[in-house]
């Protein structure tokens, strides 16, 4: 019955999923298009506005600083929080982070944001885990270890620069992770983050302090060479 529930859950977000992909390409217009209006408009001085009254307002006395907004994904609420470049409503998302009411499992992730998904699972994005501060921008208390993922895909020409960064505050069924060798397809997701960020932060560490790891997000997808570019020292 478990099982059955499973795949007619998976079926129903596929059919219901975005045709969108999230990465630093989307903007104020794509992110409404996908998950409706905002809540709530968090300003420079750290001050909630309602969407009432910021329309009404809010935008005359302030600064937009953070965007807020809610969904639901198989009845779990859904909190996400987005910042972008300006105001105006083709600005360019600079982050957002995302946090279910409850923890969910790596091995759920395609069943619950099937829209993000395939930047977990491209060919071209690296997988790893480190001790490293990846953002300032997770909420949570976090576990010593940071699960990433850097998505190098080719972008328009002003925005070659960035690519797509995703930070997971991952945890044990609440436990903090303290060793990379824990993380498997069954560790929980307690909030995530998806950002710009410059090429240059991946070809300074992904080759150091990010270490790759197995992508189980898509156990079964092949990674396209080497996503920074560097060409690896064959062994003489």
């Amino acid at each position: 019955m478990k099982n059955l529930f499973s795949v007619l859950l998976t079926g129903l977000f596929l059919l219901m999923a975005a045709p969108a992909q999230a990465n630093l390409e989307d903007t104020r217009e794509s992110i409404a298009q996908n998950y409706g209006d905002y809540r709530l408009i968090i300003d420079s001085d750290n001050q909630p506005w309602t969407k009432e009254q910021w329309d009404k307002s809010g935008h005359k006395k302030a600064q937009a600083d953070t965007y807020t907004y809610r969904f639901r994904r198989a009845d779990i609420g859904i909190g996400m929080d987005v910042k972008y470049e300006s105001d105006k409503p083709g600005s360019f998302v600079r982050m957002q982070r995302i946090t279910p009411d409850i923890p969910i499992q790596i091995k759920d992730f395609k069943t619950m944001f099937p829209e993000i998904y395939p930047l977990v699972s491209s060919p071209k994005t690296a997988v790893f885990a480190t001790f490293k501060e990846l953002t300032r921008n997770l909420m949570e208390k976090n576990s010593p270890v940071t699960l990433g993922a850097a998505v190098r895909k080719e972008l328009g020409a002003t925005r070659k620069d960035y690519f797509t960064l995703l930070s997971f505050n991952v945890q044990d069924e609440g436990r903090l992770i303290k060793d990379p060798k824990y993380i498997d397809a069954n560790t929980y997701i307690r909030e995530f983050t998806i950002e710009r960020t410059y090429l240059s932060v991946l070809r300074d560490n992904l080759h150091g302090d990010w270490k790759e790891i197995k992508n189980f997000f898509a156990p079964d997808v092949k990674q396209e060479g080497d996503p920074v570019g560097k060409k690896k020292n064959k062994s003489k």
